[in-house]
């Protein structure tokens, strides 16, 4: 897990390219321009270094494969608070690597950011998602019937969070 670099461009392109991904989250275009890629791998370091978000890339650690994304996609100094958002190629599904990734994102929003709550949410069809924050320690707390309009099709959405003394409470 490392943020990005500028040559991480096509093999993010690669993946998030995917139809399977882009179905099934929230708000991940398809087809995805190649040229966004390069633009979002600024946005995302420029939020990283004013503390607006902290996103990581994936890769293997033998070959260097882009496997995905995880972070806390979007953070409130305000409320102190940070969304658990992640996307994992379908190659790697259901092999720990997004349930590793967000637990260290957890644990680096509550130790590193001193945040008091950590959420994330998820399409109701989505059910890998939703067991991967389970597994990670958020609980569900509700779900948006109709929240996000998808593809001409209304989804619900699952919301699930996590407060610092649950985590802690947790950890003992």
């Amino acid at each position: 897990m490392r943020r990005y670099k500028e040559e991480d461009a096509e093999s993010i392109f690669q993946v998030v390219s995917q139809h399977e991904i882009a179905e099934t989250t929230i708000k991940l275009p398809h087809p995805y321009p190649r040229q966004t890629v390069d633009w979002w791998i600024n946005f995302v370091n420029e939020n990283f270094d004013n503390g607006l978000a902290y996103e990581f890339g994936l890769f293997k650690k033998n070959t260097n494969d882009y496997i995905g994304n995880c972070g806390l996609v979007s953070v409130s100094k305000e409320h102190n608070n940070g969304e658990l958002g992640f996307f994992i190629q379908p190659d790697y599904w259901n092999t720990g690597f997004a349930t590793e990734a967000c637990q260290a994102l957890i644990e680096f929003g509550f130790n590193g950011l001193g945040l008091e709550r950590i959420h994330g949410r998820c399409m109701a069809k989505n059910i890998g998602s939703k067991r991967v924050m389970e597994k990670s320690g958020l609980m569900v707390e509700g779900l948006a019937k109709h929240e996000v309009l998808k593809w001409g099709i209304y989804e619900d959405i699952w919301h699930l969070g996590l407060v610092r003394s649950e985590w802690l409470n947790r950890k003992t």
